[in-house]
């Protein structure tokens, strides 16, 4: 028996699939807040790696599984809508509020400084990360506008336009030390 190949070549042509059948251009910005999203997973990995705490750690799991969520719902097939199930495959406003109050937790514990942030300008502010999530979250709004006949879904929106404000208070929270 040989093992499944993780290419398929059908992306070839300069497509890729959809989730639910049906293709797009690789050059899509649907397909590029694809790539921002799964940028934010890994950023979110490596931060949940660091944590000291393990509520935060779970909280910060939370969200990259949300993310996936998102990730589906933006890549399904506008036809095949219908075939999506919330909180699998389909963002709902439940999202948006557990990010939100992941804000809100970290930043009465830690309150923000009225004042700009360099990022990596002292060690225990460094979120520089958090640039290539506004990306993502300003390639989404583009993506949606090309897509005009395509109608957001309550939830989807409001989840990815929070995700960038939580990047500060999350790096502003103890972390490992390297060794």
């Amino acid at each position: 028996m040989s093992e499944p190949r993780i290419y398929t070549k059908l992306g070839d042509d300069g497509s890729t699939g959809l989730l639910f059948g049906g293709r797009t251009s690789k050059a899509d910005p649907l397909i590029d807040t694809l790539g921002c999203i799964d940028e934010t997973v890994a950023s979110l990995g490596l931060a949940r790696a660091n944590a000291t705490d393990p509520h935060l750690a779970t909280q910060i799991l939370q969200l990259q599984r949300d993310l996936f969520v998102a990730a589906a719902d933006l890549a399904a097939n506008p036809h095949a809508r219908d075939r999506l199930v919330p909180d699998v495959s389909l963002m709902t406003p439940a999202m948006t509020s557990r990010i939100e109050s992941l804000i809100d937790e970290l930043v009465a514990q830690r309150p923000l400084r009225p004042v700009f942030v360099v990022p990596g300008a002292r060690q225990h502010d460094d979120h520089g990360d958090d640039h290539d999530h506004e990306r993502g979250e300003r390639h989404e709004a583009a993506a949606h506008d090309l897509t005009a006949g395509r109608s957001a879904p309550p939830g989807r929106g409001g989840a990815l336009l929070r995700l960038p404000l939580l990047f500060l208070p999350v790096a502003r929270h103890p972390r490992r030390r390297s060794s």
